[in-house]
């Protein structure tokens, strides 16, 4: 028990950290830290977290990928709608083509979601500011993930201490 309570200090401090220092660390979004952690404990403790880690990864590449076509390809807000459709299509259906290759679709999905969803406003408000804002974007959101996954690789070893 003992055991358990210091790891949920730990996580609980660590995660304090991440959410005081966000903006130094590119990771405006620390929502998608706890969203990570949700998805990840599901995972369990005998998961391939270094798989899912890569395919998290490249679902956030795809999503940056997406968001440039956009940006330079397609027409500008307000009148992308049915572009941003089929470009969100393409996407999906691209990770669905990788995960025939053992990748995760799930964490793959996440990375791809979460960076769409910490960048896509400025998309809106703002293209032109993707030009200096996507790539550092990404970043956050992989720091962001990977701090989830890290924060529940400690929950689960919560949980198994108080289920001894």
């Amino acid at each position: 028990m003992k055991k358990a309570i210091g790891l949920g200090l730990l996580v609980g401090v660590f995660f304090a950290i991440f959410v005081a220092f966000q903006g130094f660390l590119g990771a405006s979004a620390f929502y998608i830290a706890a969203v990570a952690m949700a998805m990840f404990a599901v995972i369990g403790p005998f998961g391939d977290y270094l798989k899912t880690a890569i395919a998290m990864l490249i679902g956030v590449a795809v999503g940056l990928a997406s968001m440039i076509t956009l940006a330079l390809f397609m027409p500008l807000p307000p009148d992308n709608l049915m572009y941003v459709a089929i470009v969100s299509g393409v996407a999906l259906f691209l990770l669905v083509l990788l995960s025939v290759t053992g990748l995760r679709i799930d964490a793959m999905f996440l990375g791809w979601a979460a960076y769409l969803s910490a960048i896509y406003s400025t998309y809106v408000s703002d293209a032109a500011a993707l030009a200096t804002q996507a790539a550092p974007a990404a970043v956050g959101v992989c720091v962001s993930l990977l701090v989830g996954m890290v924060l529940s690789l400690l929950v689960i070893k919560i949980a198994m201490a108080v289920n001894q």
